[in-house]
């Protein structure tokens, strides 16, 4: 057998017309394949999304003139030359082809090149910090996105002011609302382990990296400018979703981007409304603390039918009220729930993990949870069975007494009301002399 390094493997022409044709007809398969992609992929939702699709096709036609070349090639090979019936021989021993070697390294690596400039541009343009951002009824507002196991908390840090002059802060929980033309930049903590913030509607996808826990974490930024998607019925509401594995929850860490048409609507719908809930909220502690449980990350842990919450990964609170006050010999149920919800490290049920995260007045961003807050959580928790445990009919007395024991705080269970109440007697008085001028008058 002649090994010279001289022996150069002959192409017949007809592989040559073959290689040409299958090459050709791969370019027209792939370019007619993309115009199927947009049936498959999310509406383009986002400003950002065009020019994120128009790499993906980029990446497509090239991955597939690769893929059908390399079959189209084996193909050619079986074909031209496989072993001749009668052949037993060995084939020839190549040691190579210089030219072939050079052209299938310069032509890769220019191909990488390309897509390094491509995709960097895309990022850079993507990523770059806009003006005007979380435009709000003519003022910029921080919104802060919170991810922990296994869930999703966003904030608006607005520039209204409560009744003691506080900034006034929206816990949307899993929803972020935004509008159509808004510069929307998120700022991204996390509170455990490494999430994913992804929207694939909006064609953005950023990590929440783990750091001081004392500021909840590093910051991280995602930035997106939705816009209108034809046929779309608004409020359009797109799935944000954990794309990071995060633990036996991470497939239920789920939330919503709510995009309104335009601001008026984003106002009139969500940004009004959550105002006024919030400086109008009911005076019956049990129906704010079913309001106030729902701003926190605790349907991402735990099942409670009167809510729908189904997740399993920490323990059931159906019938909550029925078993608190045996849990801790000595404790009352009102007690026990308090510390529960403040300082769950304290108890943990047997056959579940220690996951859930720490609240109270002293913690950050989602976190942090007041003393009237939790108030209000703790009667409404105290309802949660057939018989309860609490003192039903001094739970204005029964809880604000379970805090003080527990934490040592005292409880405005007027929540800042006693101002407006002080305020009533002298209206009413008015209101009274009116009415006597007036049956005098008559």
């Amino acid at each position: 057998m002649d090994n010279s390094r001289s022996n150069i493997p002959s192409i017949s022409p007809a592989a040559v017309v073959v290689t040409a044709v299958f090459l050709l007809v791969s370019i027209i398969g792939v370019n007619w394949f993309t115009t199927f992609v947009p049936l498959v992929l999310p509406p383009q939702a986002s400003a950002e999304s065009k020019s994120v699709d128009e790499l993906f096709y980029i990446l497509m036609i090239i991955g597939g003139v690769v893929f059908f070349l390399i079959q189209g090639m084996l193909l050619i090979s079986v074909l031209f030359f496989r072993a001749r019936d009668g052949d037993l021989g060995d084939g020839p021993t190549y040691h190579g082809n210089p030219l072939l070697e050079i052209v299938w390294t310069i032509i890769p690596a220019l191909v990488i090149v390309f897509l390094a400039v491509v995709s960097y541009n895309i990022w850079t343009q993507n990523s770059e910090p806009k003006a005007a951002v979380n435009m709000i009824d003519g003022e910029e507002t921080k919104i802060k996105v919170t991810g922990a196991r296994y869930a999703w908390t966003h904030t608006y840090e607005t520039n209204r002011l409560d009744a003691d002059g506080d900034p006034i802060v929206i816990n949307s929980g899993d929803k972020l609302h935004t509008y159509i033309g808004q510069n929307v930049d998120l700022e991204l903590r996390t509170q455990d382990v490494i999430h994913s913030y992804w929207v694939p509607a909006m064609r953005v996808k950023q990590d929440l990296l783990p750091g001081n826990p004392d500021f909840g974490g590093r910051p991280t930024d995602i930035r997106f400018t939705p816009i209108r998607v034809e046929g779309a019925a608004y409020p359009a509401e797109y799935p944000i979703v954990c794309a990071e594995l995060c633990g036996d929850g991470h497939g239920r860490m789920r939330g919503t981007v709510v995009v309104h048409e335009d601001e008026s609507q984003f106002l009139a719908q969500f940004f009004e409304p959550a105002i006024y809930a919030i400086l109008n909220p009911p005076a019956d502690p049990v129906l704010r603390g079913e309001i106030v449980i729902q701003e926190y990350i605790c349907n991402s842990c735990h099942t409670l039918d009167s809510l729908e919450w189904s997740s399993r990964t920490g323990p059931s609170l159906n019938g909550i009220a029925e078993r608190a006050g045996e849990r801790v010999a000595g404790q009352s149920a009102e007690e026990y729930i308090a510390i529960s919800v403040w300082n769950a490290p304290a108890f943990v049920v047997p056959g579940y993990t220690e996951q859930m995260a720490v609240f109270g007045p002293d913690q950050t961003d989602a976190n942090h949870m007041t003393a009237e807050e939790l108030y209000s959580i703790v009667a409404f928790l105290c309802t949660q069975g057939e018989q309860s445990d609490c003192d039903l009919e001094n739970l204005t007395e029964a809880i604000p007494q379970a805090i003080k024991t527990a934490f040592g705080l005292e409880v405005d269970i007027s929540f800042g009301q006693d101002d407006a109440e002080a305020s009533q007697p002298e209206a009413a008085a008015d209101g009274s002399d009116e009415s006597e001028a007036d049956s005098e008058s008559d």
